[in-house]
């Protein structure tokens, strides 16, 4: 009998243009699907973000410019994320400059602003639930590699073992990389990193409440540094 699978769909609007470049638009529709999540683009400098998939996102990114996370647990090999775990997608997207002048890119999340993950717009990750909330993702932005003196897996956030009992999800020790918005302000042509990580740990889904401010869209945003 077929496994039955459940998948995370992010749409990411615009499609693969030539040379694979994903060009991302001010709004972006939701999946037509059972289980999936929305990313839209947010703040005055939204116009000037380019999308495309990042080193690991060829596994997740369809030619229709969809994100697909399957949910399915790994047992042959193929891109997925186990049940009852942590799994880390560190590479997913690239986010390009494509404007006149910096921006400073990141996430516009209602849970993270309430619980002062951060103060304001763009934080360094936002979070997400898939529709069935038997998943909760967190998107965060950094430099690339190339561009910094830790690994994507040092400077990824960390997620704290209860889920959201009395706290956020990530436990704030975080590096200045995904931290500030200073490292993640880009001049015009420069790019910057996306990685997600998905939890599915009974801690998170199941044996505490999801914020019921949590919904199926995570919101990139990108806002212009001078004025």
């Amino acid at each position: 009998m077929a496994s039955h699978r459940r998948t995370l769909l992010t749409r990411l609007g615009g499609v693969i243009a030539g040379g694979g470049a994903l060009l991302g638009t001010s709004a972006f529709s939701t999946v037509d699907a059972t289980r999936t999540v929305a990313v839209d683009i947010a703040g005055d400098a939204n116009a000037f973000l380019g999308i495309e998939p990042g080193a690991e996102g060829d596994g997740y990114v369809r030619e229709n410019g969809t994100v697909e996370i399957d949910l399915t647990a790994m047992e042959d090999g193929r891109h997925g994320v186990s049940k009852h775990a942590v799994t880390a997608v560190d590479r997913l997207l690239e986010v390009t400059n494509n404007g006149p002048t910096e921006i400073a890119v990141g996430f516009n999340d209602e849970y993270a602003l309430e619980h002062g993950d951060y103060d304001e717009p763009p934080g360094g990750w936002g979070y997400t639930v898939n529709t069935d909330e038997t998943a909760v993702v967190v998107g965060w932005a950094s430099p690339l590699p190339a561009e910094m003196d830790h690994s994507l897996a040092a400077v990824r956030p960390r997620l704290v073992t209860t889920g959201f009992e009395r706290s956020t999800l990530v436990d704030g020790r975080l590096k200045d990389e995904v931290d500030s918005k200073t490292e993640r302000t880009i001049r015009p042509g420069d790019r910057l990193n996306i990685g997600v990580i998905v939890d599915t740990r009974a801690s998170t889904v199941t044996a505490n409440p999801i914020p019921e401010s949590l919904d199926e869209t995570i919101s990139i945003y990108a806002e212009t540094t001078t004025t």
